[in-house]
């Protein structure tokens, strides 16, 4: 079963439906690209939206909000809360496809594409790469550490990098997750100037866990 299939039946169940947008996302958009000073053309392309939790907070600059994501389900509910900009949603697998006709300011990520193996990232990169306009930001967030516990407690995968078959904990059910470490980091965003590279980690007390992740700011010079 792919990862869309995954998450499709999680919405479906009423699972992962965050509400607000994330802190570190709020952070990183509005220190480093020109969001705040958006005008009419300013556009932003959110891959993976989900339940649309950032939605309120682009909005909130700009009226000009795409979002794709592979659940069916989820972009249904999406036109239904956010009307007026619901001819922007799309149902598709953003690593196979941005069928979007503009192009963007700003692309972003928010644990997202990390549930793909490595080569559907690096698919989703080069469309990401070419949807953005010269100067446009790609930003990531929550690509998971490989000092996460999870990198250890996963079925390893054909891919040294992707694990799968988590029953429980933050990963159950979600298919497959990807994890990076620096030089894989470096190697795959080759084609972008990498601004910001932030580690975080958080060792989790009473369960001997760690989640850790990357956070990374990206732009298309030409």
């Amino acid at each position: 079963m792919s990862s869309i299939l995954y998450w499709d039946n999680l919405y479906r169940e009423n699972k992962h439906l965050s509400i607000w947008p994330w802190s570190n996302l709020v952070s990183l958009c509005l220190r480093f690209s020109p969001l705040r000073l958006a005008d009419d053309e300013f556009s932003v392309l959110e891959v993976g939206c989900g339940a649309g939790a950032n939605i309120p907070f682009f909005l909130s600059y700009t009226n000009n909000y795409y979002g794709i994501d592979g659940s069916e389900h989820i972009i249904s509910k999406l036109k239904d809360t956010f009307a007026p900009v619901k001819k922007n949603f799309i149902v598709g697998d953003f690593t196979e496809a941005l069928p979007f006709e503009n192009q963007f300011d700003l692309v972003v990520d928010r644990a997202a594409s990390t549930h793909n193996n490595t080569q559907s990232i690096r698919n989703y990169l080069s469309l990401a790469h070419s949807k953005l306009k010269t100067g446009g930001l790609l930003i990531i967030l929550d690509w998971f550490s490989t000092q996460h516990s999870g990198f250890n407690e996963g079925k390893a995968c054909s891919v040294d990098y992707v694990r799968s078959d988590y029953f429980t904990g933050p990963f159950a059910n979600v298919g497959v997750v990807h994890f990076f470490d620096k030089p894989l980091i470096t190697e795959l965003t080759k084609d972008f100037e990498l601004l910001h590279l932030e580690h975080t980690q958080v060792e989790i007390e009473g369960n001997d866990s760690v989640s850790a992740s990357w956070s990374l700011v990206l732009k298309k010079n030409s």
